[in-house]
C-alpha cells in the first residue's frame, strides 16, 4: 500500500515549531553536523534553537507530513520580486522516497512562479542533491565559494515545467537523489548577508539571504 504525502504550508506559530523540532530530531547528529557545517557535536535540540529562524522562514515553507510524522520541509525565500532561493531538508529514514520531489512538485504546480530565478547551493559531491535539481530542470552557474556549486532555473509555467522535469529524468542517473538533505534557506531580517553556519562570519551569496549549507552526503 502506496503511504500518502500530505503537504502543507508552515507558519512561524507554536504547532508548527513543534513540527519542525521534530523534523530536525528525526535527522542524525553527524547529517546535522555536515548540513550546518558545524566543527563539533550536532545535537538535534541546539541545532534547531539555533537555525529555527531560517527552518521557518519562506514564502512559503512546506512541510511534508507521512503517516503522522514531520519528514520534509522545503523553504522557498524571496528577498526581492522575482528572484527566490530555495531549500530542502528530508529526514534520514526517510531519504529516498521521493519526499524532496513531492515538495518540489508542489511549489510549481502552485503556478505562482513562472519568470522567477530560483537559486540553490550545495556543497560540492553532494551527487543527491545535485541530481534532484537537475531533474527540475536547474543548470550549475559560475561559484565562486570554495567547496560550494550553485544551479539556477528560470521557471516556466507549470505545464513546461512537467515537460522539463520528464526530461531532466530521462537524462539523468536519479538514484539516491530525493532522499539528500538539501539547503535550508530563510529570511533573518537582523542579517543582509548569508551566515556561513558553524564559521562565524556573514557573507552575501546570490540570493543575499541568511543560508545553513549541506552536507556532502
Amino acid at each position: 500500500m502506496t503511504a500518502v504525502i500530505d503537504i502543507r504550508e508552515l507558519g512561524d506559530h507554536p504547532a508548527d515549531r513543534e513540527r519542525v523540532a521534530a523534523l530536525v530530531a528525526a535527522c542524525s547528529p553527524e547529517s546535522l553536523r555536515l548540513r550546518f557545517l558545524m566543527g563539533g557535536p550536532a545535537e538535534p535540540g541546539d541545532v534547531f534553537r539555533r537555525y529555527r529562524r531560517f527552518l521557518l522562514a519562506g514564502t512559503p515553507a512546506l512541510l511534508a507530513v507521512r503517516d503522522g510524522r514531520p519528514v520534509g520541509l522545503l523553504n522557498f525565500v524571496a528577498e526581492t520580486p522575482g528572484e527566490a532561493e530555495i531549500g530542502v531538508l528530508v529526514a534520514d529514514p526517510w531519504q529516498r522516497q521521493g519526499i524532496g520531489s513531492a515538495l518540489t512538485r508542489w511549489l510549481w504546480a502552485s503556478g505562482q512562479w513562472p519568470g522567477w530565478t530560483v537559486r540553490a547551493t550545495v556543497r560540492a559531491g553532494n551527487t543527491g542533491a545535485e541530481t534532484l535539481l537537475l531533474r527540475q530542470g536547474f543548470r550549475p552557474v559560475p561559484t565562486y565559494e570554495r567547496g560550494e556549486r550553485d544551479f539556477a532555473l528560470v521557471v516556466p509555467d507549470w505545464a513546461t515545467m512537467t515537460g522539463v522535469m520528464k526530461e531532466a529524468v530521462d537524462d539523468q542517473d536519479a538514484a539516491g537523489a530525493d532522499g539528500a538533505q538539501r539547503r535550508a534557506a530563510g529570511a533573518d531580517p537582523g542579517c543582509r548577508g548569508n551566515w556561513h553556519a558553524g564559521r562565524g562570519r556573514a557573507r552575501r551569496g546570490a540570493a543575499g539571504v541568511p543560508a545553513a549549507l549541506l552536507p556532502g552526503r
